[in-house]
This record gives C-alpha cells, structure tokens and sequence, in this order.
C-alpha cells in the first residue's frame, strides 16, 4: 500500500468510520481513504453535490470574505486571470470579477455551475476539471482552491495540473481541514471534518508542505489560523524572480 502523497509505504491502520477504512502515512502524517472508492462512485457522489444549499443561503456572507482575501492575492500578483477551481456557487469568482480580475470558475457539478451562472451572469463558469483545463494550455495569475483537495483520490494528477496552470511568478491559495490544528479533538475519528467518503484525504502542515514541493511549488507559506484550516500559499518561481517587495507581508497577513 502506497500514501497517495508521498507514496511511502510504511502506513499503519488509522480506524474506521462510515464503513471506509483510514490508514497514517509514517513518513508524511498523512491520513487517507483505502481502498479510495471508485471514479464512478464518487462522480454520482457530487452529482448535485448536497452541500450546494448550504452555500447558497450564505452567499453574501462568503462572497465578503473572498472579496478580502483575493484582493490581498491581487498585490500579490503582477497578472490578473484568476481562476476559483471547485467554485461551487460562484462567489469567490463574483468577488474577483468585482475586484477587476478576468475570473474563471470551474467545478464537476453541473447543478453549481449552472446555479453559478444564474447568479452571477457577468462571470464566467465552465464544468471541467482542473486536469481537462491545464490540458488544454490554459494559464492562470492566481488560483484560488478552498476545502477541495481533501475530497480528491489522486492528489499527484490535481497539483500537476494546478502547477501546469499557474503561470510563472503566480499565486495558489490553498485551504483544507488540518488534523494537526491544536484545536482538533484527542479521537480524530469524531471530528466532523473526518467524514468518508466526502472526504478522502486529511493532511497536516508536514503532509502538505512536501506535496507541494514535490510539485515544484516554491515558497510555501503556511497562514496562521483559529480554525482548523490549513490556509497556504505558495508560488510557481518566475524564470527573473527577485525577492518580495517590502510590505507584501502584510497583504499576506490578511488571507
């Protein structure tokens, strides 16, 4: 049995829940799904994804809090295509079209991209993945990823394609429940975040830290956070880098 993220073989038996067994990485600390279920499986899973009104009733409220968290990635970032991948509802991608951003908003489910487009007809909504996408020679200023990454069998083939779509001296943001939060209960297995088969993979600082190196992604930088949410960013290096202008760091304190 290989971890999905850094493929190490020494794992050990997490526990069980919601009939899904759970396995520890050894060498990374991550915590997966095996067997992961099946692409079918999980496609009629997310078909009409049943959280989808859970956002839309909070539409306001969210698209606020990405309207100040993309306008600090906007000074972080000399370009301005943006991409929300697994936008949902389309506020993150209304928030950066409101900011003066070419924004793309991408998902699986048909239903939110369709209630997106509804919603927010001025922006722009496709249904495809991140992998179809970057196949397709697409090039992004920012990405934007919020709590996707857990629900994903194949993390390798998703940061290849995020990495293929971020251009050069462009910005990820990043965010996914974090198991080494100290404000995570004792028992993993009760905590709400920890909900097979919604959720695939459960990653730590350490886990996340090398998936996005192994995939060239260079400063990554974790964001302090009360929740227990990993927010981090990180950059795909410019062939001309130079070393951050002064006071970007507080436009990074802000996200």
């Amino acid at each position: 049995m290989e971890c999905p993220s850094c493929f190490q073989t020494e794992t050990t038996f997490y526990g069980s829940k919601n009939a899904h067994d759970l396995y520890e990485c050894q060498h990374c600390t991550l915590i997966y799904v095996h067997p992961m279920p099946a692409p079918d499986a999980l496609a009629a899973f997310y078909h009409d994804y049943h959280k989808t009104p859970q956002y839309t009733r909070k539409l306001k409220s969210k698209q606020r809090r990405a309207t100040k968290r993309i306008w600090s990635l906007k000074r972080l970032s000399k370009g301005k295509r943006f991409i929300d991948i697994g936008c949902n509802a389309g506020f993150a991608v209304e928030a950066a079209r409101s900011l003066g951003l070419d924004a793309l908003g991408i998902d699986l489910d048909s239903s939110s991209i369709e209630f997106a487009q509804r919603q927010y007809p001025l922006a722009q909504f496709q249904t495809i993945s991140a992998e179809a996408l970057a196949a397709q020679g697409e090039g992004f200023d920012i990405i934007y990823c919020c709590e996707v990454i857990e629900h994903l069998a194949n993390p390798q083939t998703f940061l290849d394609a995020l990495y293929t779509l971020l251009n050069d001296g462009g910005v990820l943001f990043l965010t996914t429940p974090d198991i080494g939060h100290f404000s995570v209960k004792q028992n993993l297995l009760d905590w709400t975040a920890i909900r097979p088969p919604e959720h695939l993979l459960y990653f730590a600082k350490p886990s996340l830290k090398q998936l996005l190196e192994t995939h060239q992604f260079s400063k990554v930088n974790f964001r302090p956070n009360f929740k227990p949410t990993l927010k981090v960013l990180a950059q795909k290096r410019a062939a001309n880098a130079t070393r951050p202008q002064q006071g970007q760091g507080s436009d990074k304190a802000a996200i």
